[in-house]
């Protein structure tokens, strides 16, 4: 597989699933535009990965800059948003503020993505959302996020029909040691990957290249479309 002159948007590609996938395309000889709201810290990433990345900062819950955003990247061969700001409360702790926040990177953010991205991508070329298990395995804490992945799904099965021949897929993980967890203590994080991987058939947790390897896989394939790859351990039959 080579991405040799093709031009990748990695929507939350500072970091975690994103950044691994990032690392992944410039060694196949792609360029890769990574995206976030925080300027600095995609810089500092793109400086380290070389002259094949470069930075797109904006807030993706702000139509107006992400129209700009996708008007100033021009033309390019695949989206993909790994892009996840995700808070596990009961629902009667939840504050407003913490769902809006989810809204955006799990269906505004999606939802502006593809909306202005569309008019500059390649008629070969591809979405990838990444969703996630909770859609699946709700559990107590998760309502919003379970919510929020299945409707990207649905959004993306919709979005195949209409933006056809371009194709759009989800990636959905299990748990996968990323940055995602950082709002727990490291003794509380590790607690939580044992306790999760004592319940998979694989044993273990994900980690961020086997779900770089997957989106690559969609991406690259030209017959994949309207399809959810689950890469989530057997979680899902667990």
């Amino acid at each position: 597989m080579t991405y040799q002159g093709k031009k990748v948007v990695i929507l939350g590609g500072g970091s975690g699933m994103g950044l691994a996938l990032a690392q992944k395309i410039v060694n196949l000889g792609g360029h890769v535009v990574i995206a976030g709201r925080n300027e600095a810290k995609l810089q500092a990433v793109a400086d380290r990965l070389g002259a094949a990345v470069s930075v797109a900062a904006f807030d993706l819950g702000d139509e107006a800059a992400v129209k700009q955003a996708f008007e100033r990247i021009g033309g390019f061969d695949h989206l993909v948003s790994t892009a996840a700001e995700l808070t596990f409360a009961p629902v009667l702790e939840l504050t407003t503020a913490q769902v809006q926040a989810m809204l955006v990177s799990k269906f505004w953010g999606p939802f502006y993505a593809a909306k202005y991205a569309a008019p500059h991508l390649a008629k070969t070329g591809s979405i990838t959302f990444f969703s996630g298990l909770a859609a699946y395995r709700p559990a107590p804490g998760a309502s919003i996020v379970a919510s929020l992945n299945a409707a990207l799904e649905g959004f993306a099965m919709t979005l195949a029909l209409e933006l056809k021949p371009v194709r759009v897929n989800v990636v959905s993980p299990g748990v996968v040691d990323t940055p995602t967890w950082a709002f727990l203590g490291a003794s509380d994080r590790q607690g939580l990957f044992d306790s999760v991987a004592a319940g998979l058939p694989v044993g273990r947790v994900g980690q961020a290249d086997e779900l770089a390897d997957a989106a690559l896989a969609m991406m690259g394939n030209g017959f994949i479309n309207a399809t959810v790859l689950h890469v989530d351990g057997g979680g899902r039959v667990a």
